[in-house]
């Protein structure tokens, strides 16, 4: 996982005294024992001190039931620990268990009162070890395009759907035949719905878009982003570092998931969050979405998928073909 910088408390230094001293002349006498070699200092006095601070910290999120921030400070502990303690892998694992416990799904009147929009530009979010530059913002649906959830940067306009009391409902997509798509870097590929176009300029929410299709009517899309500026140590980790990042930047974000699985036979982590986007009417429209975060070594995957809230699990059947279909090349 990614790892942040942290801080040792610097030694004492006793320079003044060698300045009282150097002005003093002392009487002859017996030749002094020549002074022994000081020891060498601990080579992981600094790594060490840096772990304690992280578990410190970590743990006092820990007992206050701030499971994400843990994990994050629990995580950069593990990672600089130099001694294998068991207390912090013990509290890593506490607080990873309650990551990964699946969040009660939220009724539908209780996600209506997420009222707050996104704003057109997402700021960058600096996380572990940096979720990229700005990338555009979640998806929404046309007339404008969508962004998903990338690298912290400038968010795309896009109408997530129909104007609420419009009528306009997605239709059920049944299972149907698939069309692979390969990454032109030859990293990995996924199939998606004929009729679904991979639009010219894709944009995440964190890392770097590499693909984004969007279906016909421009009310849902899904992408794959790669984080090549992060070097994540597992899924559940990075997942917690964008769930925090989202909770801070995003307005109107409300996690509902935090499910671990597997995908292109690799452990994962599915993330289903809603939030309210402005569509190019001005108007307040809530969307659904979800990220599956997967490793390739220490490179994070990411993809996301979005729809209109109440349209969201009208499209979950092919959200599901097209991240099933997902392989590293």
């Amino acid at each position: 996982m990614h790892t942040f910088g942290c801080f040792s408390r610097p030694r004492l230094a006793f320079g003044s005294l060698g300045l009282l001293l150097g002005g003093l002349t002392f009487a002859c006498g017996p030749t002094a024992a020549p002074s022994p070699t000081p020891a060498a200092g601990d080579p992981f006095a600094v790594v060490r001190a840096t772990s304690q601070t992280a578990y410190q910290t970590g743990k006092a999120h820990l007992d206050r039931g701030e499971f994400l921030a843990a994990c994050v400070d629990l995580d950069k502990a593990k990672v600089a620990d130099p001694d294998n303690r068991p207390e912090i892998q013990q509290a890593l694992e506490a607080a990873l268990q309650q990551c990964l416990t699946p969040v009660v799904e939220p009724t539908p009147a209780q996600r209506g009162n997420v009222v707050a929009t996104l704003a057109l530009v997402v700021p960058t979010v600096p996380a572990q070890g940096g979720l990229a530059t700005a990338t555009p913002a979640l998806p929404a649906a046309k007339p404008t395009a969508v962004a998903a959830p990338p690298t912290p940067a400038p968010a795309a306009t896009a109408a997530l759907a129909p104007t609420p009391g419009s009528g306009a409902t997605a239709p059920t997509i049944p299972a149907q035949g698939l069309v692979p798509w390969r990454d032109p870097q030859g990293r990995f590929s996924l199939s998606a719905p004929t009729d679904w176009v991979p639009l010219p300029q894709p944009l995440a929410l964190f890392g770097t878009a590499v693909v984004q299709f969007s279906d016909p009517s421009g009310r849902a899309e899904l992408n794959v982003a790669v984080d090549t500026t992060s070097k994540a140590v597992s899924p559940e980790l990075y997942a917690a570092t964008m769930e925090i990042a989202m909770q801070q930047q995003v307005p109107g974000y409300a996690g509902e998931q935090f499910v671990p699985g597997s995908t292109s036979g690799q452990p994962s982590v599915r993330r289903v969050f809603t939030f309210t986007q402005r569509d190019a009417a001005g108007r307040d429209l809530q969307a659904r979405s979800f990220q599956v975060t997967v490793l390739k070594g220490s490179t994070p995957y990411i993809i996301s998928g979005s729809a209109p809230a109440e349209q969201f699990q009208q499209y979950m059947p092919t959200f599901d073909q097209m991240v099933q279909t997902f392989r590293f090349s």
